[in-house]
């Protein structure tokens, strides 16, 4: 990014707010929105008419806004307006520790769901124990559990992927996201790591894994609680997977691909990578693997739903959740849960409007008019 462009996304925003109507600013979706304008992937009549209908840059080109009508599709400064819909509950999903500790309660009455463990955290370098595998104070402890498994390290509050660190131990050589380190190396790493948590690397099993064994690859499963019946249910589905743009992560801004899950049958759609500067690219197979992709039905689809719904049912405080699953054989663990998630990754298969009970949540809500 250019300093004019910096210069630019640091002072414009608030600027902004004391120019524009109330409805059309938001202190997360301006300054996102400044960040993607580019005049070669969108004219400036585009762009300023993009941001008047509340879309990203790259979302009027997903959603092909010059030819379909936006008024199908949930703008995605409203989606970020209304993230404090779960009110007060919302800090159970922005802090890991957090989240682990309350899931696992709750998932107490929920066979099959699984939460991965938090083994310990680190603070200004140092290393706080939240699991019987690790001493605190003791980075050797650390050493010991990399021997036998890969370690993922994230940041305590955080999503979307970033600031994710691989670390693994093979043939005797150290690897910081890929890199190889030394002893000391990673010593130092570790020492320099604030508000980090360690967790083991989740192995995957089953379609998901052979796909593309790379990455964990993800399920992101929105649930809602009816505003009629106060009953949970799953609103959208889609499939990550990794690729090896994107790393050890399935996360489709860093190069992954996605592909639609049918809420009924569970069945894949056609795959597609969608860049932030509007390429578009799809797949019927894994373009790495070869692994077929489009109509490959999720393993015990009908089960899995019933877990989540039941899940989601357990926590009726939390309206409106953006999940990230792992399906792992028959184990489905729950990796995380997004407040206000992005939709660009549903809304480029169907508008949301499609979504009939979703659609009805929003309105109900105040997403839309």
């Amino acid at each position: 990014m250019s300093i004019f462009k910096r210069l630019i996304k640091k002072i414009l925003p608030s600027l902004l707010k004391h120019i524009l109507p109330v409805r059309m600013y938001d202190d997360i979706f301006v300054p996102e929105f400044l960040g993607y304008v580019n005049f070669r992937m969108l004219s400036p009549k585009k762009t300023i008419r993009c941001f008047k209908l509340g879309f990203l840059p790259f979302e009027y080109l997903w959603f092909d806004l010059d030819s379909n009508d936006f008024k199908g599709y949930l703008p995605t400064r409203a989606n970020y307006q209304n993230r404090r819909i779960n009110g007060p509950y919302n800090a159970i999903l922005g802090n890991k520790i957090l989240f682990e500790r309350h899931l696992k309660t709750v998932l107490s009455g929920v066979k099959g769901v699984k939460v991965p463990d938090n083994l310990g955290y680190f603070e200004k370098g140092y290393l706080h124990s939240l699991h019987t595998d690790l001493t605190s104070g003791d980075l050797n402890t650390v050493i010991e559990i990399l021997k036998k498994s890969d370690l993922i390290l994230k940041l305590v509050s955080g999503d979307g992927g970033v600031g994710l660190v691989c670390l693994a131990l093979t043939d005797g050589v150290y690897y910081i996201n890929d890199e190889p380190a030394s002893y000391e190396r990673l010593e130092s790493f570790l020492k320099s790591l604030d508000n980090y948590l360690i967790q083991k690397r989740l192995k995957q099993d089953g379609l998901s894994g052979r796909i593309f064994p790379g990455s964990v690859n993800t399920m992101r499963i929105g649930t809602m609680i009816d505003p009629d019946s106060c009953k949970p249910f799953i609103a959208y589905a889609v499939h990550r997977f990794g690729s090896p743009k994107s790393g050890f992560v399935d996360n489709v801004g860093q190069g992954g691909i996605t592909a639609k899950i049918d809420i009924n049958s569970g069945r894949l759609s056609m795959a597609h990578h969608y860049s932030k500067d509007g390429h578009m690219e799809i797949f019927e197979r894994h373009p790495v693997t070869s692994e077929m992709i489009c109509n490959q039905e999720i393993p015990n689809w009908q089960d899995v739903k019933r877990r989540i719904v039941g899940m989601a049912g357990q926590m009726p405080y939390l309206k409106y959740v953006g999940w990230d699953f792992v399906l792992s054989g028959d184990d489905l663990y729950v990796l995380e849960g997004n407040v206000s998630p992005g939709l660009g990754l549903v809304q480029m298969y169907d508008p949301m409007k499609n979504y009939s009970q979703a659609w009805n949540f929003f309105r109900h809500h105040g997403y839309i008019d």
